[in-house]
């Protein structure tokens, strides 16, 4: 384990057997002298392929590698025990079946050492098609964005998500927003709130990062679980973020209610969802610049049907 570390990478894992390895190939190709500075945690979350196996022979070649061995069968739980035995400055997430690009992590580590952000965010490489994975990459050339830029871009989908994986976060902000037990959703969770705390914040268009979406995975498939779990969480970022961006949340809950109403078993989450539905048929939503034209049409579509 490395002293004092200045980056912690958090990596769940979860019946991985067949991509862990080159997970862990990408991640040490990423990092190159900058593994030295590094923890990387490995949370082996009730795995009963050979994914213990594979995790304990690169635990043996790198000192940096600590393993823990947990059965929540939860993401939310080991996103936040990963935070838990962390000990870096900052703190990014790897998800055991994504790639990074070789040759990105050192440069972020040295804009990390030298300009000191909140945040470092940046846009991932959603790809389905792992014939399309190369590593070619620009290089990195982050650009401040305020605040409110930022709350913003991330309301209106722009290049923001709230994805945990692929973004370089102070540790002391993650020690302020506890990771929910959530078995999907639990970035969004923290997400907005975070935003709200911080001020120095950095944003790295060109990705270094390949979030790769499979068939049949959580990010893909659909469950009452999950519907609820949006449901919470786009309550919570209605609590967490200022007024001011009630409009483009609003957006948030039209999307609710024209991609999953019909999913929704209890009648108070579906007036939940109707009472903001009727909350865009204002001349404040159909006048606000930051929201698009495809979303004032979605609230027109629904404004006879509610």
């Amino acid at each position: 384990m490395a002293d004092n570390p200045f980056l912690s990478i958090i990596i769940a894992a979860h019946n991985c057997e067949r991509t862990i390895d080159e997970t862990f190939q990408s991640l040490l190709n990423a990092l190159g002298s900058s593994l030295a500075e590094s923890e990387i945690i490995i949370i082996n979350d009730g795995s009963d392929d050979s994914s213990a196996e594979k995790i304990a022979v690169f635990a043996s070649q790198h000192s940096q590698v600590s393993v823990a061995t947990v059965n929540y069968k939860n993401v939310g739980k080991v996103r936040q025990h990963g935070v838990s035995l962390s000990q870096g400055k900052y703190i990014t997430m790897l998800d055991s079946d994504d790639i990074i690009k070789a040759e990105t992590l050192t440069p972020i580590f040295t804009f990390l050492h030298d300009v000191k952000p909140d945040m470092l965010l940046t846009r991932l490489h959603e790809i389905r098609d792992l014939n399309k994975i190369n590593h070619q990459w620009s290089g990195l050339n982050p650009e401040k964005i305020s605040q409110n830029e930022a709350i913003t871009r991330f309301l209106i989908h722009k290049d923001l998500q709230a994805h945990l994986i692929g973004q370089f976060i102070k540790r002391d902000i993650y020690l302020e927003n506890e990771i929910p037990s959530m078995t999907c959703y639990e970035d969004f969770y923290i997400f907005p709130k975070m935003l709200t705390q911080v001020t120095n914040i950095y944003f790295q268009f060109d990705s270094h990062y390949y979030y790769i979406k499979r068939q049949g995975s959580l990010s893909t498939s659909l469950d009452q679980d999950k519907i609820k779990n949006l449901l919470t969480c786009t309550i919570k970022m209605e609590d967490d973020l200022p007024v001011k961006f009630r409009h483009l949340i609003l957006c948030h809950w039209l999307d609710i209610y024209l991609k999953h109403y019909d999913s929704l078993i209890e009648n108070d989450d579906r007036a939940i969802v109707k009472k903001h539905v009727v909350m865009t048929h204002s001349f404040g939503f159909f006048l606000n610049r930051h929201v698009r034209f495809s979303y004032k049409r979605k609230a027109l579509s629904t404004l006879w049907k509610n």
